[in-house]
C-alpha cells in the first residue's frame, strides 16, 4: 500500500535562493538538515533555517505507489510497512557521509540499490535504486518541508488495484496557492504526461464486502517478519482500550476514556478492523515516512506464520522504546515498520498495514474499514500542507463512499 511522492524543491522559493553559492560538501550536510536523527548520527550542527538554503540544485524525484498484485512494486510497500514513503534528491555521493559509519543498516535491494535506516528504531533514511546511481533523501526525518517541497503527485498507482491511499489526497495546493489536480504517473509516464485524468481519484470502487478469507497474510520484504490476523472473535470484544486521536483529539484536551469499553476497534458489525492515518512526530521519526497507515488488531488475532500466538521478538523484529511505556517493532534486517503497543492498551496492538498482502486492493477494504474524519495528530504534522490536503481528500472520500 505504499504511496511515493513525485517531489520537488520549489526554486523559487525564498528557502532555495543562494544555494548554489556553497561548496558541495558543506551544501550537503547543511542539507541533511531534514536528518535530524540523533539515533542514527544524522543530526546536523547547524540551525534548520540554515540548511534550508542549501538544498542542491533543483530536483525533482520521482517515487511510486506500490500494490500486492505487482512483485516489483510490493518490494517497496513491505520493506516500508508505510503506505507513503517519500524520498527527495538526487543527491551525490560526494555529498553525503559515508552512511557506513554512521548508526544505520543497510539492505540490499535489485539492481545493485540498497536502503539504510536506523539501527535502533528503523527509520529510512537514505536509498539509491542502483549501485551507482544518486542518493535519495527521506523527507520524513527532515525537521520543515512546507517551502522546500513541492507535492506534485503519485507514481504507479495503477498498480494498487485501488487507488491506495492517493484517492483521499485529491487537490492540493502549490506555492501560489493556486489548486491543481494531483498527477498520477506510471512507470512508462517519464516526465509525466501521462496522467489518469486530472486527479488521482478515478479506480473503480473496490469491492469492501468481508473476502470469505478467515486469514490475511502480512510480511516484511527480507521475510524476517511474517505473520496473519484473523476475523474478530467474541475474545477481540473483551480487549480494553480508550478512545484513539483518530476519534478524540488528543489537541482538544477532552477524555479519551472509555469507561463503557466501546468496541471502536471493531467495525461493520464485528466483521473488520479500523484503520487509520497518522501523522505525529513520533511515527514519522520512527519510519523516516510523514504518513503511517495503522490498522487497529487485538493481539488475540494476530498469529505467527505456523499459528502460534505472536510475540514482539518473533523473527528479526527489534522493538525500541519510543517513550515509557510505548513500543515500537520494526525488522532488523529490512527496516519495514511492524507494530505499536504501548501500556495503556496491552492488547490492543497497532499493526502497520503497508505488510498486508490483500487481493482485493492495497486499502484491504475487506478487512479493514478506514476512519475518514481525521488524520491523527495532523497538528502536529511538519508537512502542513500535506496533512491538510490528506485530511480534506479523506472526509471528502469518505462521504464519496458513503454515498
Amino acid at each position: 500500500m505504499v504511496m511515493h511522492f513525485w517531489v520537488l524543491f520549489h526554486p523559487d522559493s525564498e528557502n532555495y535562493r543562494g544555494a548554489q553559492a556553497l561548496e558541495p560538501k558543506t551544501s550537503a550536510f547543511r542539507f541533511i538538515r531534514g536528518f535530524h536523527h540523533p539515533a542514527a548520527g544524522l543530526e546536523s550542527s547547524r540551525q534548520p533555517p540554515c540548511s534550508a538554503k542549501t538544498a542542491p540544485r533543483a530536483v525533482t524525484e520521482v517515487l511510486s505507489t506500490h500494490a500486492p498484485r505487482f512483485p516489483s512494486w510490493t518490494s517497496a510497500k513491505i520493506l516500508s510497512g508505510t503506505c507513503g514513503t517519500c524520498y527527495a534528491g538526487e543527491v551525490r555521493a560526494d555529498d553525503l557521509p559515508d552512511p557506513s559509519v554512521l548508526n544505520l543498516t543497510r539492505y540490499e535491494t535489485s539492481n545493485g540499490g540498497e536502503r539504510w535506516f536506523c539501527s535502533t528504531c528503523g527509520a529510512h533514511a537514505l536509498m539509491r535504486a542502483t549501485e551507482n546511481g544518486p542518493w535519495h533523501l527521506a523527507t520524513g526525518l527532515w525537521d520543515r518541508t512546507e517551502g522546500l517541497l513541492k507535492w506534485a503527485g503519485c507514481k504507479s498507482i495503477r498498480e494498487t488495484l485501488d487507488g491506495g491511499v492517493s484517492v483521499r489526497l485529491g487537490d492540493v495546493m502549490d506555492q501560489g496557492r493556486k489548486e491543481r489536480g494531483l498527477q498520477s504517473l506510471e512507470p512508462h509516464d517519464g516526465d509525466g504526461t501521462s496522467v489518469l485524468g486530472d486527479t488521482l481519484g478515478e479506480f473503480p470502487r473496490p469491492k469492501n464486502e468481508d473476502t470469505g478469507e478467515e486469514r490475511l497474510k502480512a510480511s516484511c520484504k527480507c521475510g524476517g517478519v511474517k505473520f496473519y490476523i484473523t476475523r474478530p472473535t467474541t475474545a477481540s470484544k473483551r480487549v480494553r482500550s480508550p478512545f484513539p486521536d483518530l476519534m478524540v483529539p488528543y489537541c482538544t484536551g477532552a477524555s479519551s476514556a472509555n469507561p463503557e469499553n466501546e468496541t471502536w476497534w471493531l467495525r461493520d458489525n464485528d466483521t473488520k478492523y479500523m484503520a487509520g492515518l497518522c501523522m505525529c512526530n513520533s511515527c514519522r521519526l520512527a519510519s523516516g515516512f510523514e504518513i503511517q497507515t495503522w490498522a487497529f488488531v487485538p493481539k488475540c488475532n494476530i498469529f505467527q506464520e505456523d499459528g502460534r500466538e505472536m510475540h514482539y521478538n518473533m523473527g528479526t523484529i527489534k522493538t525500541y522504546l519510543s517513550s515509557d511505556g510505548i513500543w515500537r517493532e520494526f525488522c532488523g534486517v529490512c527496516g519495514a515498520t511492524v507494530f505499536w503497543h504501548c501500556d495503556e492498551r496491552p492488547d490492543l496492538v497497532d499493526v502497520s498495514v503497508g505488510l498486508f498482502d490483500p487481493e482485493e486492493g492495497a486499502r484491504a477494504e475487506g478487512w479493514l474499514d478506514w476512519w475518514t474524519e481525521r488524520v491523527s495528530f495532523e497538528e502536529m504534522a511538519v508537512s502542513k500542507g500535506l496533512a491538510r490536503d490528506l485530511a480534506d481528500g479523506l472526509r471528502i472520500w469518505g462521504r464519496e463512499r458513503k454515498a
